[in-house]
């Protein structure tokens, strides 16, 4: 029977499976950390944020954006856990618990969904301060994504992420878009850098030939320039995190001594937004060093549009001297501490990690910019263009026009019509038709419409094809102590094999990782499903 304090630690490792020149008006403050720099002021516009994460960076990127709502565009879940599944009510060995069948999606035999976490919130909103007014969310771009292979969060998990968001952007289904038939695992996927797709890679990056950046950031943000494929503009550099951090110290709460930022060229003279990155458990730059800040495909975009990208950074803690027990480095979603008066607020405002990340924000913001461009033209919305599919839905994107007040969607089962209106009143400069037949071929047109509804002359026609039903697919990854324990393997002794197949699946140790799936009751092959 293990103490107390090793159960933690156990319970803790498996949640950490959550893998996971100045600028011209850049003011910059003084630095406790001998060479590393402060973050710099750059009068961002910081109405257009957005985040995204991948695992506890996904778990994350939700806190952070319900908590301030008020100056998001949207955000990129990738692998994530609805917002306070962990139950901040709870003592911390029960929200470690808890968080568990956050991951699996189940909870004492029952289904963690999104009417839990619309609860949690509901409190929240009864204690004046802790998160800003969900009525924001009606109007945000949600890009949400479940690999069928990912075997960690499990796609019940995100399945509750996504009735979550459905429930506080409705009737505005057209804003949500649910990547649920790649066949991707538990990483944050690239299209160029990485290691095999179907695969076990330290860094957590997997090459599946799919630009993750830059579907989330277009349906966020709408049509956007090509990406800079040579040199970058800018560069990316580090940024002292001491001075957003409690007492000064960043390793109290589990923060590195350093984040890092890319800021274009452009973002020297020109207004720009903010896109903020959560990397997962086991990626933070100490580790994984530059493969998440430098190779994770968002440069490339922020350096053409105007965006510049925050990676705040966490550090690997293990407990002692007032620190949290977090080995893997994972992003706080369940209350990393039970020393600290505020850890139960980690989805909160007041969350010491969620309140750094707004400081930081808050810096980059510094006083209000007065650059801007020329006003936007009325007229036919320009740039249409299918962004991406699944199997009943297809994604749509176009270029922002601030002069429209929203836009008309069109669909038709021809080019040469009839369209029928399928939707009006659609903010932003991204639209996803949803409930749609698989492996069927739609028609689109979309006009814009001003202030008095006064409608423009319609787009040209274009199509998209949803694709066929994904492969049906039970995936686990864990480490071998845990399939055993699970049920999912057995020692033979002192290697291990999946139960039913006997497929022999390395040493039984709790550091030995394995993809399994499921064919059937008690039956496990090792592998990936196609």
């Amino acid at each position: 029977m293990k103490a107390p304090s090793q159960q933690l630690l156990v319970i803790i490792s498996a949640l950490a499976l959550m893998h996971t020149d100045l600028p011209v008006h850049a003011q910059l403050h003084s630095s406790p950390v001998g060479s590393v720099p402060s973050l710099a002021t750059y009068g961002i516009d910081i109405g257009q944020t957005s985040v995204s994460g991948v695992s506890s960076g996904g778990a994350m990127a939700v806190q952070m954006h319900v908590a301030h709502s008020s100056i998001m565009r949207g955000v990129g879940v990738i692998a994530g856990i609805a917002y306070d599944c962990a139950d901040s009510s709870l003592p911390l060995g029960a929200r470690l618990v808890r968080g568990l069948g956050c991951m699996e999606g189940e909870f004492l035999g029952g289904p963690v969904d999104a009417a839990f976490s619309i609860a949690r919130t509901t409190t929240a909103t009864l204690v004046p301060g802790a998160i800003d007014d969900p009525a924001n969310l009606r109007g945000q771009k949600i890009w949400l994504f479940s690999g069928y292979n990912d075997g960690s969060v499990r796609r019940q998990a995100m399945d509750a992420v996504a009735g979550y968001y459905e429930h506080y952007v409705s009737p505005y289904l057209g804003n949500v878009f649910y990547k649920n038939n790649h066949h991707a695992p538990h990483a944050l996927i690239t299209d160029s850098y990485g290691g095999a797709c179907l695969g076990f890679n330290q860094q957590y990056i997997n090459n599946c030939h799919y630009d993750m950046a830059g579907r989330l950031l277009k349906h966020i943000y709408g049509h956007l320039n090509p990406r800079n494929t040579g040199i970058l503009s800018g560069s990316v550099a580090p940024f002292d995190q001491h001075e957003f951090a409690l007492d000064g110290n960043p390793k109290s709460i589990g923060l590195a001594d350093a984040g890092y930022v890319y800021v274009p060229l452009a973002c020297q003279t020109q207004t720009c937004r903010v896109h903020v990155v959560f990397h997962g458990c086991l990626q933070y730059a100490e580790r994984v060093a530059d493969a998440v800040y430098a190779h994770g495909g968002y440069n490339e975009w922020a350096d053409t549009n105007n965006l510049i990208v925050l990676y705040p950074q966490t550090v690997a803690t293990n407990g002692g001297l007032l620190m949290p027990n977090n080995p893997k480095g994972c992003w706080d979603w369940w209350g990393h501490t039970d020393h600290l008066p505020l850890s139960s607020d980690f989805a909160r405002k007041t969350g010491y990690q969620i309140s750094a990340i707004k400081a930081m924000l808050d810096r980059l913001r510094g006083p209000a910019s007065t650059s801007g461009g020329s006003p936007d033209a009325f007229g036919t919305p320009q740039n249409l263009e299918l962004a991406d599919s699944t199997s009943t839905s297809l994604a749509l994107i176009w270029q922002p026009n601030t002069a429209a007040a929203s836009f008309n969607i069109y669909r038709s089962s021809s080019s040469a019509g009839p369209f029928t209106k399928i939707d009006g009143n659609v903010s932003g400069a991204s639209y996803v038709d949803r409930a749609l037949s698989p492996d069927t071929t739609y028609y689109y047109e979309i006009s814009a419409a001003d202030v008095n509804t006064t409608e423009s002359p319609l787009t040209n026609p274009i199509s998209g094809t949803t694709s066929s039903p994904p492969s049906a697919c039970d995936p686990y990854f864990s480490d071998n102590v845990t399939h055993v324990g699970k049920g999912r393997a057995w020692p033979d002794p002192f290697k291990t094999r999946a139960r039913g197949s006997n497929e022999l699946m390395g040493w039984y140790n709790d550091h030995t990782f394995t993809q399994l799936t499921k064919e059937s009751m008690f039956f496990y092959r090792v592998g990936y499903c196609p």
